[in-house]
């Protein structure tokens, strides 16, 4: 793989040195609006001014309108109650690891929603059915930080696609691809695990990117932060240990910044820059099941089915700590974890393969997540010849764009890999392979997973980011290839937030349970059938 340069581009709309200088008969309107544009914005606005667009969208796409349907749905009916206990200070041990839930409980408590109504129906049991939840509960509270964890994403996502433009008018319009990602937007609004995950993604692959792109040694700090930012990540959601694989490209990466040594100080280098990654995970993983221990420091009620569930997998130091016989020492923290871990794997080896499932229920084979199969219908609500609908659907246009990246990114790594056809940039050529390499290990792990049990279309969403980075990495590449000037590689990202934009509004009354008659809801199998369309 290519070092990385320094060379970075303008942030005014004007020609780039290495493009031929455009006359004024080769400059149309919209090269000659960009160029306006840019230069009525000064410099020191130009940062600011986008990260304000990029969250006010955000916000409006991820947090505003939250409480929408006002009913739970998929995994809400087990997160309500996991959070719930939490905020009743209840010990528990639950299918996904506690940070995720933590953060939902967090929300609802600096929300104020729902003081003065009973909740105590909510911990009794691992799953609440809708019309057993309390009278009156509003669901805004529950969902204020998965929304907002969703709305600062898109921060990171632009901060991201920044770090591989270097150009902040294009790093905006390419931000249309979280922005307006309807399978996103769903889950994301929800009481669900995925926009924590998705946040602790982007904040390390940031980090990984930046660093990459270093021509000096990585400081060990910066593997400590990645190791963090991995360790959160799965500690909201396991299957986020994919991530882990940055650790060694980025160290092979960093070996060929440093001077030949003698074998000794490799091996002293690897073991620091190792041992602090994996000391980031430990202490990330040591806090976050402490502040487990110190939230959830009263046992359940021994009646309660939950309760009756956790204390076969509670140790006697966790039970003793519960009983107040004994404190919170790192050893009992670390029996916590393993009684967590023991609770996690026991639940795992009782989910359903794939195969098991009967025809049209919604497991899905990762082999298929490309293309966008096994849309999941969370729930309809049906009224005066109109349906709103909680449907898991992507993007089309960003989701069938991704699956072209993939192509061009495996044909590019083809044609010098294989045929040792040398074109095009190598800088973003060394990404196009790190990040393609990313994929396949996303891809591999899931499908070992989808064998041993049955998985959904959500579960695609790392690797849906890793195929949307590629798209910029695409661009950047097939820019570069063709000289184009800055003010038609901005015509370019600006067409395909465009298309990103329709295709997220046509899909958007899918993704956040808005009025369609069955006519309209028809429309939107267009393409491909993706929602059973009621009426």
């Amino acid at each position: 793989m290519g070092k990385a340069s320094k060379q970075k581009l303008p942030d005014t709309v004007t020609t780039e040195p290495e493009a031929p200088v455009q006359t004024a008969t080769e400059s149309d309107a919209a090269s000659k609006f960009l160029e306006q544009t840019g230069n009525l914005i000064p410099a020191w606005l130009r940062l600011p001014l986008c990260l304000a667009i990029v969250l006010t969208i955000g916000i409006c796409m991820y947090f505003v309108g939250r409480g929408e349907p006002p009913y739970p749905f998929w995994d809400e009916n087990y997160h309500l109650t996991s959070a719930q206990r939490y905020i009743d200070r209840q010990a528990q041990l639950e299918p996904h690891p506690p940070l995720g839930l933590l953060l939902i409980a967090a929300g609802e408590v600096l929300s104020g929603e729902n003081q003065g109504i009973d909740k105590s129906v909510m911990v009794h049991v691992k799953y609440i059915d809708g019309d057993k939840m309390p009278a009156n509960f509003s669901f805004s509270g529950m969902r204020l930080m998965p929304g907002l964890f969703g709305a600062f994403g898109a921060l990171l996502f632009f901060m991201l696609v920044l770090e591989i433009t270097e150009n902040k008018l294009t790093a905006l319009l390419f931000s249309s691809l979280y922005l307006f990602e309807n399978a996103w937007i769903v889950h994301f609004r929800a009481v669900h695990l995925d926009s924590f995950q998705m946040f602790f993604c982007l904040a390390a692959i940031w980090v990984f990117l930046r660093q990459w792109k270093r021509s000096t040694p990585v400081p060990w700090l910066q593997y400590a932060w990645i190791g963090v930012l991995c360790g959160a990540a799965i500690l909201v959601k396991v299957n986020a240990v994919v991530l882990l694989m940055m650790y060694p490209i980025l160290y092979f990466k960093d070996q060929g910044t440093r001077q030949c040594r003698g074998m000794l100080a490799h091996i002293e280098h690897f073991c620091l820059k190792a041992g602090v990654s994996v000391a980031g995970l430990v202490v990330i993983a040591y806090a976050v099941f402490t502040v487990h221990g110190i939230v959830g420091n009263h046992p359940g009620n021994p009646a309660d089915p939950a309760t009756q569930n956790d204390l076969q997998f509670m140790s006697q130091p966790y039970k003793d700590y519960l009983n107040g016989t004994g404190s919170l020492s790192p050893l009992t923290v670390f029996a916590i974890a393993r009684d967590y871990y023991a609770y996690m794997d026991n639940d795992h080896k009782g989910v359903p393969k794939l195969e098991v499932c009967k025809p049209g229920e919604n497991g899905s084979a990762p082999r298929v997540w490309p293309l966008m199969e096994k849309t999941i219908n969370y729930r309809w609500d049906s009224a005066d010849g109109f349906t709103k609908y909680v449907q898991l659907v992507g993007n089309g246009f960003g989701w069938y764009l991704g699956l072209a990246a993939l192509i061009f990114s495996f044909l590019a790594i083809a044609n010098r890999r294989l045929f040792r056809i040398w074109v095009g940039d190598k800088e973003t050529y060394a990404l196009i392979e790190v990040f393609a390499a990313l994929y396949v290990v996303f891809m591999v792990l899931h499908m070992y997973l989808g064998a041993q049990r049955v998985m959904y279309l959500y579960h695609y969403f790392i690797g849906l980011l890793y195929s949307y980075i590629l798209i910029v990495l695409n661009w950047r590449y097939f820019c570069r290839m063709h000289n184009l000037s800055l003010s038609r590689r901005t015509l370019v990202a600006g067409v395909v937030a465009l298309c990103l934009l329709v295709s997220g509004l046509f899909y958007l009354p899918l993704s956040n349970h808005w009025k369609l008659n069955k006519t309209q809801c028809e429309q939107r199998n267009l393409l491909s059938t993706i929602v059973e369309c009621q009426g």
